[in-house]
This record gives structure tokens, sequence and C-alpha cells, in this order.
């Protein structure tokens, strides 16, 4: 008895361990804000260059809860807001509508749309919904 007992604590105690989502952490303004980010995945792929007519979107976020960035060739802006458990909301989005070839940009934008999570810090950027990767930045250079 006593076995099943230890065998059982020791099954939770890895299932807790490995459940714990533990590199990465809830983003929060400070760690959001003041560095321009560039996409480097979106839905768990490397953006093909050649998709975005004018470079892989950006996305900045400033202290006054204003977002904005480009898309890979229009510009577009909106508000957010950030909670202490890295829940992220962004709305009021508006975008340029120059005419651009491919499906890149709108793929971006509407995978933006989705977003209600942050996490990470100063070295990468991740956007998910829910539990599920959605875009992912790194600093742009």
């Amino acid at each position: 008895m006593k076995q099943i007992v230890m065998g059982c604590a020791a099954f939770f105690i890895v299932m807790l361990t490995s459940s714990c989502n533990c590199t990465k952490s809830a983003a929060d303004s400070a760690t959001i804000t003041g560095t321009e980010w560039q996409l480097a995945s979106i839905n768990g792929k490397s953006p093909a260059a050649a998709d975005y007519n004018n470079g892989l979107p950006t996305i900045n976020f400033t202290t006054d809860n204003k977002v904005n960035g480009k898309g890979g060739c229009n510009s577009y802006g909106g508000t957010y807001s950030i909670n202490d458990k890295g829940g992220l909301a962004i709305s009021q989005m508006m975008s340029t509508k120059m005419f651009c070839p491919g499906e890149g940009e709108n793929t971006y934008m509407a995978a933006l749309q989705t977003v209600n999570m942050a996490k990470g810090d100063k070295e990468k950027l991740t956007l998910l919904n829910n539990d599920n990767e959605v875009l992912v930045f790194t600093p742009k250079k």
C-alpha cells in the first residue's frame, strides 16, 4: 500500500512540474514596451519574407497603451490593455489600405485579432490565444 501511495505522489509531482510552463512568464507593460518587435513565428511556422512586401511585420507597445506597427505592407494601430496575469486585449484597430499582393499581411492581421495573452521577456515576446501560441516576436535589429 505504501508503494502505491508513493507512486501516486510521484506521479502527481511529475504531472505538476511538467505542466508548469516555467520558461514563459506572463508579460507586463514594462516587458512589452520600449522595444520594436519583429515577427519570428506565426501559427508555429517561420514567416516567409516573400509573403510581406515591405519586410516582416512589426509591433510596438507604448507606455500610454497604444499599439502600432507594420503588417508587412500597411501600417496599423490601436489600443491595448494588459493585466498582471498577462491577459492582453487589443482593440480599436485601424490600418492603412494600400493594395498588398499575397496573403501574408491578411494572415498576420487575422492572427493578431485572436490574441488574448502575452508571455515573454525582453528577448522574446509570445502572443497567445489562451494556451495556443499565435505570434512570436523578437526585438528588431
